[in-house]
């Protein structure tokens, strides 16, 4: 199993989590009116759906449960949607959620279709652990039809402090904005055709007040509970985690983006 696979393990059958984020595995899009994790998952995937071409062959890169694939699949048609993911069981997950178009186990940093398959390629908040980025947008870019779009949310990650360097590899670390857009340009893209959206690092705050109301982190348990013995101060191997997930993404985050690059 890769550390991405084990990463993520928590989360992806979790019946809490499920309903937490909505069957999604990122941190969405908060606005001052979102009121829950699964609210913001939505928000984000619809505004990601936006800049995406009206028809067409669709790529879904990292897709997580699949939910984005079965959303894509009923705008496009299984027919013109494909998917790829690293993790099989992550591919499991997704067919048991009725993803139904060609799912495959596949490196994102080393697709393995022809040049120009695709008019669209998909990419929610997965790019920061490829090894590496930048290899995977240059391949964005051969696979792209002309005029083909890659719609993205990714994080910028300043440094990788307290965090494992094989889920999170130091090379897609950025010092700003402006060096993350060099990227695209050295895969491939146009200056001109790189649109990128800053979703303030603000929004990872309203994220973790949630994770740590919906955890119970300070009591040690999780809502509904009964109080340990100890007073409820012990944490479980699964809070931990979660507090874990809190401090490293606080100390760490530095911005995330939206963004759509045409070919």
């Amino acid at each position: 199993m890769s550390q991405i696979a084990k990463a993520y393990g928590h989360v992806m059958r979790d019946p809490a989590y499920e309903q937490f984020a909505g069957g999604y595995v990122n941190y969405g899009l908060w606005t001052s009116a979102t009121k829950s994790p699964a609210e913001a998952c939505h928000h984000l995937v619809d505004t990601l759906f936006a800049k995406l071409p009206e028809r067409g062959r669709v790529l879904d890169v990292a897709f997580g449960k699949g939910v984005s694939t079965k959303r894509l699949e009923e705008r496009y048609g299984a027919e013109n949607v494909a998917g790829i993911n690293i993790d099989a069981d992550q591919v499991q997950i997704a067919r048991e959620r009725g993803v139904t178009c060609d799912l495959r186990v596949m490196d994102a940093a080393k697709p393995d279709f022809p040049s120009e398959s695709f008019d669209g390629i998909l990419c929610i908040e997965s790019a920061f652990h490829f090894q590496s980025r930048a290899q995977f947008l240059a391949e964005a870019h051969r696979l792209l039809r002309p005029s083909g779009v890659l719609v993205m949310s990714d994080i910028l990650f300043r440094t990788g402090h307290g965090l494992d360097p094989e889920v999170f590899p130091p090379e897609n670390h950025v010092s700003s904005v402006d060096e993350y857009r060099r990227a695209y340009v050295a895969a491939g893209f146009s200056p001109e055709s790189v649109a990128i959206d800053v979703s303030s690092r603000q929004q990872i705050y309203p994220l973790c007040a949630a994770v740590a109301g919906a955890f119970d982190f300070f009591r040690g348990r999780a809502p509904g509970a009964e109080p340990q013995a100890n007073g409820g101060q012990a944490f479980t191997a699964v809070e931990r985690f979660w507090a874990s997930f809190i401090v490293s993404r606080l100390v760490n985050i530095q911005e995330c983006v939206l963004v759509a690059a045409r070919k």
